[in-house]
């Protein structure tokens, strides 16, 4: 349990959550123990067993699968563990929590929440740091045929509502408004989020940054990610929304 409250945003469960996917595989099911009537999100050796036991242990979180806490909702443990979520991110949270304790593979019931989370956003819902950015970008990227570029440096990153090279997508896929984004015409995803309001802490800056160069440079998506993972970043303070 942090030291005090860490409340999690939209942007920033949805980034934990997609890291959870890239880890174990979009294809994960819940699959409850058989000497249980209910489903722990831990189990008795310390690993995860649902969804958003994956997202507490990424953040240093646990819970003993005996604690009545097993039968509350996502939101409600996050929130007991020293984790609240801002409205948006306890919609979402909800939804993908529900699906995927129906049988929905994992990715199929994150992908399906995103879409069913419309709730306005709250400052902390448009927060992200480093984890969001490397969890998103690597999930583009591995949706995407292993020689996909993006298109000259000088192109928008939105046209028309719709996204353009990898840093394009990762702002589609943080549910950026595509319509003031294409009105805008930003290039630089930095420029982009600023202007709408966003907050990055410096070490997403430092990741957006190389990833942006090593883009324009004309790399594959897959090798921006591998250089923008790699991008120095320690010397940068570490908020408590980064890895």
């Amino acid at each position: 349990m942090p030291s005090t409250p860490h409340l999690l945003g939209f942007a920033e469960l949805l980034g934990r959550l997609h890291h959870v996917l890239t880890v174990n595989g979009e294809d994960t099911v819940t699959r409850r123990p058989v000497d249980l009537t209910y489903h722990p999100y831990f189990g008795r050796d310390g690993w995860p067993r649902r969804l958003h036991g994956h997202v507490l242990f990424w953040l240093n979180g646990h819970l003993d699968p005996a604690s009545l806490l097993n039968l509350d909702s996502a939101a409600d443990v996050l929130g007991a563990l020293g984790y609240p979520l801002t409205v948006k991110a306890a919609v979402l949270a909800s939804e993908a929590e529900q699906l995927s304790l129906q049988g929905w593979t994992w990715g199929h019931a994150v992908h399906t929440a995103i879409l069913r989370t419309t709730e306005d956003d709250e400052p902390e819902d448009t927060r992200i740091g480093d984890a969001t950015v490397m969890a998103v970008l690597s999930h583009i990227a591995a949706h995407h045929a292993p020689e996909m570029t993006s298109p000259t440096r000088t192109s928008p990153l939105f046209h028309r509502g719709y996204p353009a090279g990898l840093l394009g997508h990762l702002a589609a896929e943080l549910r950026l408004d595509a319509v003031h984004a294409s009105a805008l015409g930003d290039t630089h995803a930095l420029a982009l989020f600023g202007h709408l309001g966003w907050t990055l802490s410096p070490r997403a800056g430092a990741v957006l940054t190389t990833a942006e160069q090593v883009e324009a440079d004309g790399a594959t998506w897959t090798d921006v990610v591998i250089q923008a993972r790699a991008a120095s970043r320690d010397h940068l303070p570490r908020e408590p929304w980064d890895r």
